[in-house]
């Protein structure tokens, strides 16, 4: 397998979930050489209080700082990805700490990003930098919470996500629908990562991150491309209270206006209007 592998991941308060993805990465067909592990204002993560270290691969935890107001993931992602890219990995894979790596997940992701991997020979080459995303799987509630989840049979239990392809294993298909980009597992070589400029920091919280960062690589020319095989599951996650969903919303719609010179259109505000949260007056955002 050609290049050093990093994981990126961040976490705060959820150990159980972020111990599984070390237990996905530890049973896959290719294991990492670094795991990167932002903590978000998580105290035992920050304090080395979780047993994530193994001497199969290179741990290093770091934090970044935080508010109450709500998760920096985008600044969460940048900080991993300077961590990685100062020891010189030729592979990036952001995988949110929910996320649980299938068996070939890093070994598809890498050959892709490597150019390994034959699908390539039918696949025309962007200018621009290139983001490589696997298919997100939501599982349900662990059949057995102090056991787990049977990690050889993960794809039993995954229900897929709206919008994520049915695709077959190392199959490369180009996606032109951004909208569709989600942050939570995808890989990039460190070149492309490095001229998209990172995450805009000026978001936190769960929200439109993704879609910007999204904005910034097709507007420089790149491409999102489906990878079959290289699958993340995504562990339960607790719904945002509806209040702090909106507020959040709002001021991702802002940040979002102030650097595209637009209001942002995007699935997850159009549900938010159609619970009746949100209201689009003479084409700007606002609370209803």
């Amino acid at each position: 397998m050609p290049g050093t592998i990093a994981v990126l991941t961040m976490s705060k308060g959820r150990p159980e979930e972020l111990l599984r993805q070390v237990d996905g990465l530890s049973v896959g067909s290719v294991p990492p050489d670094l795991h990167v592990v932002v903590s978000m204002g998580d105290r035992d993560l920050t304090r080395g209080r979780l047993p994530l270290g193994t001497d199969r691969w290179t741990t290093v935890v770091c934090p970044v700082p935080t508010d109450r107001r709500a998760l920096p993931l985008a600044a969460a992602r940048n900080r991993a990805a300077r961590e990685a890219l100062e020891v010189g990995a030729d592979v990036l894979i952001f995988l949110d700490g929910d996320v649980i790596p299938g068996s070939r997940t890093l070994e598809r992701y890498a050959d892709a990003v490597t150019g390994v991997s034959p699908a390539l020979r039918d696949l025309a080459r962007p200018d621009g930098p290139v983001v490589w995303a696997g298919p997100v799987l939501q599982l349900p509630e662990p059949p057995d919470e102090h056991v787990g989840y049977p990690l050889g049979h993960l794809h039993k239990y995954g229900v897929r996500t709206p919008g994520t392809p049915a695709l077959s294993p190392g199959e490369l298909r180009p996606e032109t629908r951004w909208d569709y980009f989600h942050a939570v597992a995808f890989a990039m070589s460190p070149e492309d990562f490095r001229a998209t400029g990172g995450f805009c920091e000026d978001y936190t919280g769960h929200g439109l991150e993704d879609a910007d960062f999204a904005h910034v690589v097709h507007n420089a020319g790149g491409a999102l491309v489906w990878v079959g095989g290289a699958t993340a599951y995504v562990q339960p996650r607790a719904d945002l209270d509806r209040t702090q969903e909106t507020r959040i919303a709002l001021r991702h719609a802002e940040v979002w206006r102030g650097r595209w010179g637009a209001e942002p259109a995007h699935p997850w505000l159009q549900r938010l209007r159609g619970e009746g949260l949100l209201r689009l007056d003479e084409g700007r955002w606002g609370a209803a």
